[in-house]
């Protein structure tokens, strides 16, 4: 009796998960797709006026402007990526491969950036390089004796691919560190010895074995700067620079009528299938990754490349720029109007008038403490109920032998090809016909989170949870434990450290994120981001500098536990008593955890 109840209980469990998961994920995606084909006439798309009709298609794929969207949003993320890549292969193999001084506090530094917000990095970069009077324009017309404005203008295309480039590099560092320490040095020791100079060795060996890595990182990181929407609603939207995601943002946020969501929802799913692409071809790349193996065995070995003082002063250089030009500049800028009613080009008379005056404000402001405590909310609630459903779904994808096991795996993996945006877009359709009165408060905002970052989530767990042996659980079956005894004494500590770096990741995400509480948030639910955007709309540079130095903190903050958590994991204590008892180097798939998890934030 006792097995069939738990049978019975299983089958309810997977049941009840099943239609969670198509609730969160299915259903969004077919009221976009069902919105996309309602004329709206007077009203909404589901309304009484609204009729099907395939009108909003025709006015989005005959329009000219679409065209231009598009190859302004590949220009942008082509460009950026370009940019990040160049520094970040260069940045890996000075860390990765070289002697160079110091390499644990440039790898902090490298990193320190990830924890910004893109949106509080355009507006920095805003104060800097504007054409009129931009910190950095103002010294070099004094410098070099320039009239008018410029000579640089952030306020471009090509100005956004530059803070969007520098802003991937950390996340595309920490995804190609991972690859350059795997590198076995006898392959290359094989081309030195045969004669070949070290530039082709480089060219003929070493890049050819990172190719998976450089391809993989790159198709993966083109499909997230597809979606970017930070610097272009930043900097993009005030000088007419559109891109697609801007423009579902201007379809359902108009300055004067009603929102047309049924474009919006077109353009929504255009960039769905813009963004799938990529990750398709993502998906080959690692399927074929087995070829470029290097590490196989004792056998394998690192070694690292002796710079000669020159080489070394040439490398702490060039990271010290790109540290500068990423952190420290935008950073101390931030501060630097924090302090100041009205922004001003930095002096020393300036610095020794410095008052904090505009922290007070913001933070005896009632709306900021109400920002703030929904701030954490959001991020408390959003990560314990991502984590707790990926845990669940990851049991029973890893677990589980049925055929629903697969369907769950493609399900967790859907909100990773939809945009933030998109998903914003399509939790607010849902939730104006929906009776749950969630549409305007936290939670819906807290919904919207949850099934963007699931597929983060559940990728986290099926690597914490596969890691458990099964015999761990067929012991407390063996004792009498039921399945979900089993799965709450015995899975869930096990598991604790993969749930608990989850957890951290999911709220520092959902801090971070501006789209998805800029489309879905009201009068009643003001988060941080979005008051440090409305105070930047509105012109209030002290404010918005003193708020965005807060949001800064609490997000380093966050991505420090991140990464502290990542070496709590089971493969990293493993290498690290294997490192303790062993003189060998630890091995890279267990070496690597720690900027595994931080890499995760290219989610955002």
């Amino acid at each position: 009796m006792n097995m069939i109840r738990g049978q019975v209980g299983h089958i309810v469990t997977r049941l009840i998960v099943l239609v969670v998961m198509l609730y969160l994920v299915i259903v969004p995606v077919v009221i976009l797709a069902v919105a996309s084909l309602r004329d709206p006439g007077n009203g909404l798309p589901f309304g009484h006026s609204s009729f099907w009709s395939a009108v909003n298609y025709t006015q989005v794929f005959a329009n000219a402007r679409t065209w231009e969207l598009v190859a302004n949003s590949i220009v942008l993320s082509l460009g950026s990526l370009v940019l990040a890549f160049a520094i970040s292969l260069v940045a890996a193999w000075l860390v990765e491969r070289t002697n160079l001084p110091a390499q644990g506090l440039a790898f902090v530094m490298i990193i320190a950036g990830i924890g910004t917000p893109g949106f509080i990095s355009a507006i920095a970069w805003t104060l800097l390089l504007n054409p009129s009077n931009g910190v950095l324009n103002v010294w070099l017309r004094n410098i070099f004796g320039f009239t008018g404005d410029g000579p640089l203008n952030i306020s471009t295309l090509a100005g956004m691919i530059v803070v969007e480039g520098l802003g991937l590099v950390p996340v595309t560092f920490l995804l190609l560190t991972a690859a350059f320490r795997a590198l076995d040095v006898s392959l290359e020791d094989a081309a030195g010895v045969s004669g070949a100079p070290p530039r082709v060795v480089a060219r003929k060996v070493t890049l050819p074995l990172l190719t998976p890595a450089i391809l993989s990182a790159f198709v993966y990181q083109l499909a997230t700067t597809i979606e970017s929407f930070d610097v272009p609603v930043t900097i993009g939207l005030r000088n007419n620079i559109v891109v697609l995601s801007t423009e579902i943002y201007l379809q359902v946020r108009p300055s004067t009528g009603l929102p047309q969501y049924g474009l919006a929802s077109t353009y929504g799913i255009l960039l769905i299938v813009i963004v799938l692409l990529p990750l398709i071809y993502y998906q080959r790349i690692i399927g074929r990754s087995e070829r470029y193996a290097t590490v196989s065995g004792n056998a394998y070995r690192t070694r690292r490349i002796e710079l000669s003082l020159r080489g070394k002063i040439a490398g702490l250089t060039f990271l010290g720029t790109y540290v500068l030009f990423e952190f420290v500049l935008p950073t101390l800028i931030l501060l630097y109007t924090s302090l100041h009613p009205f922004y001003s080009v930095p002096s020393w008379t300036g610095i020794a008038n410095s008052g904090l005056d505009a922290y007070r404000t913001v933070v005896g402001s009632t709306l900021f403490n109400d920002s703030l405590s929904h701030t954490l909310i959001v991020a408390v609630v959003t990560g314990l109920a991502t984590m707790t459903l990926a845990a669940v779904v990851s049991w029973i994808i890893v677990r589980s032998k049925t055929i629903l096991r697969s369907v769950l795996d493609v399900l967790a993996f859907i909100p990773h090809a939809i945009p933030a945006l998109v998903i914003g877009l399509a939790i607010a359709l849902i939730y104006l016909y929906v009776a749950i009165p969630v549409y305007g408060t936290i939670w819906i905002i807290v919904i919207a989170l949850l099934t963007r970052y699931l597929s983060l989530a559940t990728r986290q767990m099926n690597t914490g949870i596969g890691a458990i042996k099964r015999e761990l659980e067929e012991a407390g079956t063996a004792s009498g434990a039921s399945g979900f005894q089993t799965f709450g004494r015995i899975l869930i500590p096990l598991a604790l450290p993969s749930y608990v770096n989850g957890f951290l990741l999911v709220a520092l995400l959902s801090v971070k994120n501006l789209s998805i509480p800029l489309i879905l948030g009201g009068a009643d639910s003001s988060m941080l981001a979005t008051l440090v955007w409305n105070r930047w709309d509105n012109g209030d540079t002290a404010e918005t500098g003193a708020l965005s130095i807060i949001m800064i903190v609490i997000t380093l903050v966050l991505g420090a536990l991140s990464f502290a958590a990542g070496r709590w994991t089971p493969g990293q204590r493993k290498a690290k008593r294997h490192s303790d008892s062993r003189d060998d180097p630890m091995p890279p798939a267990e070496a690597d955890e720690p900027q595994k998890a931080l890499a995760a934030v290219a989610y955002q």
